[in-house]
């Protein structure tokens, strides 16, 4: 166009005023905001009025000059690059942040440097201590004394061994318990972030950029980014034909495409994780072609690709989805281009190397139906099988609507497996349920990497295996040995197995000792009508008052010579040794079958106990190592020594030894009970460092990329004060535009007429 006409330089002076006023006080707001967390600097978007239309008169003296300045409005100052970056960082940060919560309360449970007496750490120093007084019964054998010594160290060895175990539980339940708590921050941010979207998008309508709005937003995306590592983008939705605003969308990072969605848009999902689960398949593998449920749209004739993604499905005329079930297969023979190539037989869930089925049922078999699968304990206190499988809801809005997908079908909600999340969640999650060396086989398919993270559970099982070598081989070096008899163990009818002399048959005289046990126990059973077993247990009794006198006399002669006068617990002779740990205190069950050392409930660390006959007096240490007679008054300390050098052994250690489902069968560490001890604190202990170590680096990484983010997007006061000097100069000048046009204008209009 020509030169403005004249008074529309009045305009654009008016104009250059109310932009200087906008800055001016978009500067005050910023200031204002300086210490406001999450705020993000603002900027007036100028754009210098300019009219697009010819004039219909021109020449070359006229010149094209615009009409002022217009403010379109408000935008932020923000780099979405460097969130990104931050937000990446933030995730490791969080994760590191929360295994080091966990492994500093296992230290607290576990680290035993300078706890104990002289520097040792407190079951350090109570083997020492158990040497110290197995070194005094050997030079004293068979002293009573020494004996109740070594088994009040015994105690409180076993003491400890019982706190470190329910301390262990204590702090698993507990991080179960943040896991959860946390669990429910994340729902409460996705929903936060649902609402706001809502809101925002509603300003968006009409014409307002809703800035607070999208820096409450950004903080909680960074809140919820220490969670879980997200992948945040923006698209525009299309509102009607002509019009279409920002949506956010956010997803989780590395699952895929398309991706799993936690926000899209005014949708939003929520997590799971219930007490009980249905039982997940670890065949389940969807990235095979016959894993997956459905036919691609993408298929040609003789080229079939599969899905399990059900809006890349194949649709029928009613637009439900085409699986490759045979039913499925008739209906895609009906469509054009299928007439060819279609597979035979149902391939659905055939796949070699793994199946589509998600679940197990009551008999380990493949299902897809979670309410046949069996359920199996998620996030109970006190369980030691807990999985921890969390889950996504369907995408919903505040009214509870479920989103539709494309070919509009509703969300679907969502199994998440071990390895898909990454952060705080994924740290607490490995540290209640990784076992490290101990894994299973299910465990490693479930996560490939399962064999080399270690969470509460493998210290668990580190423990137990140093409470159960030590109590097997300490009651392996005390087995009976006896003069005259072999023993043979029998049920006593309630379930317990008790130990009692082998007898010889009936009329055969034992030739060491001159007895026939075996018609003493023949002529009992005759007697009371009773099995020869159940007559063996009457060799334990002190109560024999049902017996006929002449029996009673008999039997009380065979007890009196070669069984302990007081309570003949396990048939032997005090001196002759017997167990001296058990799994309750209450009993001499050492927690194997004589017939299958693989049954029954083994010594833990938590149920570690001494042996009742050793608590009562009835069974001490065993002194001689071989067959001795007159064990009363013998001084045989062979046995109490090679117990010393048991202490001192090297004994190798392997999964399977603890963990009957174990992968492996390798042997994880060789060395005495003490080193075994040292080895378990060393892998915390570095495994704290390491942690610390990477947690420092990504903290340091994430604090600067946040202080780039704040050099771009934050208030500084300097360059604000700069700004509002301009832009009073520019207002001052302005005005004084105004004023200077106001006189030309005067002098025009009014001096002219002179």
């Amino acid at each position: 166009m020509a030169i403005i006409g004249t008074f529309g330089s009045f305009t654009a002076a008016r104009l250059g005023i109310y932009a200087s006023q906008a800055s001016l006080n978009l500067t005050g707001n910023n200031i204002a905001n300086i210490n406001t967390k999450g705020y993000t600097r603002q900027r007036l978007d100028l754009v210098s009025l300019h009219s697009d239309g010819n004039i219909r008169y021109a020449n070359s003296y006229n010149l094209d000059i615009g009409y002022g300045v217009l403010a379109e409005g408000t935008s932020q100052l923000r780099d979405p690059f460097m969130d990104i970056r931050y937000r990446n960082e933030q995730s490791s940060v969080g994760a590191y942040e929360a295994r080091l919560d966990g492994l500093k309360q296992l230290s607290n449970i576990l680290d035993e440097v300078g706890d104990g007496d002289g520097d040792f750490g407190v079951i350090e120093y109570q083997f020492n201590d158990l040497i110290q007084q197995l070194q005094i019964l050997s030079r004293n054998a068979n002293d009573d004394t020494s004996d109740t010594n070594v088994r009040s160290s015994c105690e409180s060895l076993v003491q400890l061994f019982n706190d470190y175990a329910n301390a262990l539980v204590t702090a698993k339940d507990t991080i179960t318990d943040k896991l959860k708590e946390q669990v429910g921050s994340v729902n409460t941010i996705l929903t936060q972030i649902r609402d706001l979207n809502e809101q925002i998008r509603e300003a968006g309508i009409y014409g307002d950029n809703a800035l607070e709005l999208r820096d409450h937003r950004n903080l909680l995306i960074d809140e919820l980014s220490t969670y879980i590592k997200v992948d945040v983008r923006y698209d525009m939705e299309k509102i009607d034909e002509f019009n279409s605003v920002e949506r956010l969308n956010i997803s989780i990072a590395g699952t895929g495409n398309p991706p799993i969605k936690l926000i899209q848009g005014i949708y939003g999902t929520q997590l799971t994780m219930p007490e009980m689960t249905p039982m997940r398949n670890p065949k389940y593998d969807p990235s095979l072609p016959t894993s997956n449920r459905y036919i691609s749209q993408d298929s040609t004739p003789g080229n079939f690709k599969y899905t399990d993604n059900i809006q890349a499905a194949l649709k029928d005329a009613d637009g439900k989805a085409i699986t490759n079930d045979a039913e499925g297969q008739d209906l895609i023979r009906n469509i054009k281009g299928f007439e060819t190539g279609i597979p035979d037989d149902n391939m659905y869930g055939r796949g070699p190397a793994g199946t589509a089925e998600k679940y197990l049922d009551a008999n380990d078999a493949p299902t897809n139906d979670p309410d046949q699968a069996k359920p199996v304990n998620n996030a109970v206190k006190k369980a030691d099988d807990n999985r921890l499988w969390m889950g996504l809801e369907a995408l919903t809005d505040r009214k509870g609507k479920v989103m539709k997908e494309e070919g509009n079908i509703d969300s679907q909600p969502v199994d998440l497996s071990d390895t898909v999340l990454f952060g705080s969640l994924q740290a607490y999650r490995e540290l209640i349920t990784e076992e490290g060396e101990f894994s299973s086989e299910q465990d490693i398919a479930f996560d490939k990497d399962a064999s080399i993270k270690r969470g509460i559970p493998y210290y668990q099982h580190a423990l137990d295996a140093l409470a159960r070598k030590f109590a097997e081989t300490m009651n392996k070096a005390n087995e009976p040995k006896f003069a005259g008899y072999e023993t043979e163990f029998i049920d006593d009818g309630k379930g317990n197995k008790v130990e009692v002399y082998k007898l010889d048959p009936p009329g055969k005289c034992d030739l060491e000792t001159g007895d026939n046990l075996g018609d003493l126990i023949q002529k009992i059973a005759k007697e009371k009508n009773i099995t020869d077993d159940e007559a063996k247990l009457y060799l334990r009794r002190t109560d024999l008052s049902d017996l006929p006198e002449d029996l009673r006399e008999e039997l009380k002669i065979v007890q009196e010579k070669h069984l302990s006068p007081t309570g003949l617990d396990h048939g032997i002779k005090k001196m002759a040794g017997g167990n001296l740990f058990s799994t309750r205190g209450d009993s001499d069950d050492d927690g194997t079958d004589p017939a299958d050392p693989t049954k029954g409930s083994q010594i833990t660390a938590a149920n570690i106990s001494i042996a009742k006959s050793w608590s009562t007096g009835e069974v001490r240490i065993r002194c001689f190592k071989e067959n001795t007679d007159g064990l009363d008054h013998s001084t045989d300390n062979s046995n109490v020594n090679h117990m010393i050098s048991l202490m001192g052994e090297k004994l190798e250690y392997a999964p399977k030894d603890v963990v009957s489902d174990a992968a492996s069968d390798k042997k994880y560490f060789n060395g005495t009970f003490q080193e075994m001890l040292n080895n378990t604190n060393h892998i915390l202990a570095t495994d704290q460092k390491t942690s610390t170590t990477l947690y420092n680096g990504y903290t340091s990484r994430a604090l600067a990329l946040d202080n780039d983010r704040q050099s771009v997007s934050g208030v500084d006061l300097n360059e604000e004060a700069t700004s509002m000097m301009m832009y009073q100069k520019s207002y001052a000048a302005a005005c004084q535009l105004m004023t200077t046009l106001d006189s030309m204008l005067d002098k025009l209009i009014n001096g002219t007429i002179r």
